[in-house]
């Protein structure tokens, strides 16, 4: 194992220790990005990349879980969940570990920092876990298509006005929860899956369509958003420009 790298081993407690450190410019990948660009034909756009990053593709238990273990075994999901699991199989993912109790924090603060006569509740299990994994792995990328999670980490504010349009009710904000998340994923930088294709386009991933590249390249990102990234039709056409 190279000093760039580490691993995380349990204790008997259920508790993890890390040992070492992944290089910072990995990135843990969500369930429903993986899921949404195999569907759609563009795992081969994140495979591509893999050499040229330096760091690892990380994925965890519950992804495998969501994205491979329970698909497989539905005929409508299970091609794509074979293709997932022939990529970690070949080695392109590593599985990344994570602290229960950074797991928890993360499930707490996100869901009772937005309220109203209640806590509104904002992040499931499976982005509390990316986030954990990417906090105690200290990893700066994550790889998530949802809009909520990804609001709350780039524009809080903006996802409460949002909220409040959406559901017509006033949210109030618990400062010292906002103020904790807000340290807490400061250096977390979320990517999208038509950003890995956008990424994966200047390095000629579509030439392979010839005279047909940027109408592939153009609808591809389509075929994403279609297939469940959060991205407005404005942001794909200025991803398209290029």
């Amino acid at each position: 194992m190279r000093k760039d790298e580490y691993e995380l081993s349990e204790f008997g407690n259920g508790e993890n220790e890390i040992k070492e450190k992944f290089n910072p410019n990995s990135i843990v990948c969500d369930a429903s990005s993986l899921i949404s660009l195999t569907e759609t034909g563009l795992l081969g756009a994140l495979i591509m990349l893999k050499p040229m990053m330096k760091g690892k593709i990380m994925i965890t238990e519950g992804v495998i879980d969501e994205a491979i273990t329970h698909p497989i075994k539905q005929p409508q999901y299970a091609f794509s969940a074979i293709r997932i699991k022939r990529a970690l199989k070949s080695g392109v993912f590593s599985v990344a570990k994570y602290r229960i109790n950074t797991y928890d924090k993360i499930l707490r603060i996100t869901n009772n920092m937005f309220y109203t006569h209640r806590p509104f509740h904002l992040v499931n299990h499976g982005e509390a876990e990316m986030l954990a994994a990417a906090l105690d792995n200290g990893v700066r990328f994550v790889l998530m298509d949802e809009r909520t999670t990804r609001m709350l980490i780039e524009s809080p504010l903006e996802l409460k006005k949002h909220i409040e349009n959406e559901f017509r009710v006033r949210i109030n904000i618990n400062e010292g929860l906002f103020n904790e998340f807000k340290i807490l994923t400061s250096d977390i930088k979320v990517i999208r899956s038509t950003e890995i294709v956008a990424l994966a386009k200047q390095k000629n991933y579509f030439k392979k369509f010839g005279d047909m590249e940027k109408e592939a390249y153009k609808a591809a990102l389509y075929a994403l958003k279609f297939n469940g990234c959060s991205i407005s039709f404005e942001e794909i056409e200025e991803l398209a420009r290029y």
